[in-house]
């Protein structure tokens, strides 16, 4: 079936061109209308019709400045033109556009139909034609490889036309890629993507068969493993950078030893362009890609940041940001949940340091704001790191003193926690023992008794300010025995807190 659209402003032409033929047994079918000029010409150069019936005069843009429009566009169908007779002799001045067709209004149905099968016998003989030159090697090998990758004919037929041009079919390594251009995928217009390809395919020993798929290249190679392929298509794309100061984006599928599993080979090569969010700073993707992260990905947890911000690690805060980057790339994170886990990260960390140190200002929120506008992993990921760093900042913590001064304001902040010297340690890449005697070296005592004496010192606070229970008091300040909070407060006050709470309010009731 072929193709038609009509463009006309008024609605009512339009649905009685619609109606006028039994377009279907013509061997047309309709795409969208156009409602004016400007919006049909849009129409007609993003689905490219066969036919066109457009009239001469339109608000905005009209019938004849359309079709210049389009041709210059490198738009080759059809055109019939509708006109009044006040316009017919203008209208004529058409045909130096091609442009064969007029139809007066109002429109008749057989003057239509004449009009119609008179183009489609047209198409129907350059098709005719287009499939007779076909046959060139070129074409019919690139129309092959297209059913081979996207499994448009069943294996038998498509070996026999393997043998018909000699390809040889049997085992090797088989091997595809896609080149496609990252400011296409953004829809930002910078050099021509053609003009990167037609450079970039200069080099025809990186290639056996290449082919044409919507706004990519694909690329077949055969006999060649693909980490070498990789490092081969990377060094042609640097040279093209230098040439026009900017890349394609290259993704590159797995080896399959069987030509009929090149369709495999293509797939992961498009879910790695799927995935192009994800690897930004790549211009070539490929399964090692992935690889390089699989052991050195983790996901860092909230707690873990928020103890980081409190002791003001801003290394370890931009080291935990890192670990995620790569935990994102390791798992194939899509763009949506990558940014939603980040989100509910900043409102888990925020809540928590809030509590403490009381509301961030609204710089906090601009920034999260942002996030959503980030386009790439890199640049969503330094606007966390730069969130959390703020954070940092804003409770008066930025790193400044020794790390451990830093670790006795946290103890102070975070006594009820399960502290141990070791997470310390690790957190600064400390050795424990070594983090040890440095902490008693400056602080005078070790890092169990100073925690001890924080806690305990807290202890008698909630004491004589609160009606807790003394076993909700040994749980607030990090006990979680009860019996060993006794023998802990009785070493640093003397007393057990039931006598100290009992010493408290009789001193109490005796200044009432």
């Amino acid at each position: 079936m072929y193709k038609v659209m009509i463009i006309d402003d008024e609605e009512m032409v339009r649905w009685g061109i619609h109606d006028l033929l039994d377009w279907e047994s013509e061997g047309f079918v309709f795409l969208e209308d156009g409602r004016d000029g400007k919006d049909g010409l849009r129409k007609l150069l993003e689905t490219c019709p066969d036919l066109v019936l457009v009239d001469i005069k339109m608000p905005g843009l009209s019938g004849i400045e359309l079709i210049q429009a389009a041709r210059s566009e490198g738009y080759n169908g059809h055109f019939i033109i509708l006109t009044g007779y006040a316009e017919f002799e203008f209208a004529k001045s058409a045909v130096s556009l091609g442009v064969r067709e007029y139809l007066l209004k109002p429109i008749d149905e057989e003057e239509l139909g004449r009009c119609v099968r008179k183009i489609r016998e047209e198409l129907e003989k350059t098709d005719g034609e287009r499939l007779y030159h076909s046959t060139n090697e070129d074409i019919a090998r690139e129309e092959l490889f297209r059913k081979i990758i996207f499994q448009m004919d069943v294996r038998e037929k498509l070996e026999e036309q393997l043998k018909r041009y000699e390809i040889s079919f049997e085992e090797h390594i088989w091997c595809t890629a896609i080149l496609t251009d990252r400011d296409l995928l953004q829809h930002r217009e910078t050099v021509s993507f053609q003009q990167k390809v037609h450079f970039f395919l200069e080099d025809k020993s990186l290639y056996e068969e290449k082919l044409t798929a919507d706004s990519q290249f694909v690329l077949i190679h055969r006999g060649i493993d693909y980490k070498r392929w990789v490092e081969l298509l990377s060094k042609r794309n640097e040279r093209l950078k230098k040439r026009f100061g900017d890349s394609l984006l290259i993704t590159v599928g797995y080896n399959v030893s069987k030509w009929y599993d090149l369709c495999y080979s293509y797939e992961f090569a498009y879910f790695l362009l799927e995935k192009e969010f994800l690897f930004g700073a790549y211009d070539v993707l490929s399964v090692s890609t992935i690889e390089e992260q699989q052991n050195i990905a983790e996901n860092p947890s909230p707690e873990h940041i928020i103890m980081l911000i409190e002791v003001g690690d801003l290394d370890g805060i931009r080291g935990c940001v890192e670990k995620f980057r790569l935990y994102c790339i390791r798992e194939l994170m899509k763009e949506m949940d990558i940014k939603i886990q980040i989100m509910y990260n900043l409102m888990l960390i925020r809540n928590g340091i809030e509590k403490k140190y009381g509301n961030l200002t609204e710089g906090i929120t601009q920034l999260m704001e942002e996030l959503n506008r980030a386009e790439k992993l890199d640049w969503l990921m330094e606007l966390y790191c730069q969130i959390l760093q703020d954070m940092c900042r804003q409770i008066g913590n930025d790193g400044s003193g020794t790390v451990i001064k830093r670790m006795y304001y946290y103890m102070e902040k975070n006594y009820g926690q399960d502290l141990k010297l070791e997470s310390f340690a690790k957190m600064f890449g400390y050795n424990s023992n070594y983090l040890g005697k440095i902490f008693r070296k400056e602080i005078g005592d070790s890092f169990n008794n100073i925690l001890d004496a924080i806690r305990i010192t807290n202890a008698k606070r909630l004491l004589e300010e609160t009606n807790l229970k003394v076993y909700q008091i040994s749980e607030q300040v990090g006990y979680s025995n009860i019996d060993y909070f006794y023998l802990k407060f009785k070493k640093y006050v003397g007393i057990s807190p039931k006598e100290y709470k009992k010493k408290r309010e009789i001193v109490s009731e005796g200044y009432t």
